[in-house]
């Protein structure tokens, strides 16, 4: 596979299907279906990341309980796209192609689909970026390849927008003013050049947000004692072990609840000259102002930072 971040489009566009590997008569096997960003309960792309699990069987969805078969499979394959952005309806996440191997219905009355994955197109998901100008219709469309028509149409106009380095990257880095990401997010962007690039050359304020209850935990990231990563050393804490960062209240939550909750922002950032007690008098105006720190006699706590930690003026050792 490619070892760049992207690659840009040639002159000539390469046609998407033609790249995996899928000729016309191989294309009859499949259905494409293209899932549009966002439905009023949750935003796809995010979810893909953060509720991959759920996200996936959503997107195998056959029936709704009490509606009629909107989203029906007529062929035992099927290539899954998500939108990429909610404004733009031309550019398409490839997320994998997959084998429907039956049915099945849930207690509430939803069908849904049993799949798995067909493993020599995995390299690909949430890395393939697609050019595809959809017909009229609703944003979420399925598409039988058995008809001759609508399969030239795909075999023609489906085109490579980019192939990204890893999953994270399919986002290009937005810069830290607009750094969002859940915890699978962070997980891809500290394994990325790009992203390690950035975070890499930086100290900062960030902020982790509990998107359950909406509680906050300010920390800082700074170079200390020769340390030369600033936050990509602070965030690759927080994507393996038990991401809590040693933190007492976030240890307590659990791997699993950080990973299926937390969101990651950057609220300031300050060159690698920096001096740490400057960075951290900013960390604890964050706290303040955020009322992130927990305080055991408050009618409601909202904040994971501990009174020692708003307390101490010494860098971490």
């Amino acid at each position: 596979m490619m070892q760049e971040e992207t690659m840009d489009t040639p002159n000539t566009p390469i046609r998407f299907l033609d790249l995996i590997g899928l000729d016309n008569e191989q294309l009859k096997d499949f259905t494409i279906r293209l899932n549009g960003n966002k439905p009023a309960w949750f935003d796809v792309l995010d979810a893909y990341y953060s509720s991959h699990d759920e996200l996936m069987e959503w997107v195998f969805i056959k029936q709704w309980p009490g509606q009629q078969v909107k989203g029906a499979f007529k062929k035992k394959k099927v290539l899954q796209f998500i939108q990429l952005h909610q404004e733009d309806r031309t550019k398409w996440l490839f997320i994998g192609a997959f084998e429907v191997l039956g049915e099945y219905q849930k207690e509430d009355g939803t069908v849904a689909y049993d799949y798995r994955e067909i493993p020599q197109y995995a390299p690909l998901d949430a890395r393939a970026v697609v050019y595809y100008k959809k017909s009229k219709g609703p944003t979420q469309l399925m598409n039988d390849m058995g008809n001759d028509k609508l399969r030239n149409r795909f075999l023609e106009t489906m085109t490579l927008d980019h192939l990204s380095q890893s999953p994270i990257s399919s986002l290009p880095f937005p810069g830290f003013e607009n750094v969002r990401l859940t915890h699978r997010q962070l997980v891809a962007a500290v394994r990325n050049d790009t992203w390690k690039t950035a975070l890499g050359n930086v100290q900062a304020v960030y902020l982790q947000t509990d998107r359950r209850t909406g509680w906050h935990y300010v920390g800082s990231a700074y170079s200390h004692k020769g340390a030369e990563q600033g936050l990509l050393s602070r965030w690759s804490e927080y994507a393996y072990g038990d991401h809590s960062g040693g933190n007492k209240r976030l240890k307590e939550l659990g791997a699993k609840y950080i990973v299926d909750n937390f969101q990651y922002s950057i609220l300031e950032i300050f060159d690698m000259r920096a001096l740490p007690k400057d960075i951290i008098n900013r960390e604890h105006w964050w706290m303040d102002t955020l009322s992130s720190v927990y305080h055991s006699e408050d009618e409601h706590p909202h904040g994971y930072n501990s009174v020692a930690e708003r307390n101490s003026d010494n860098p971490v050792e």
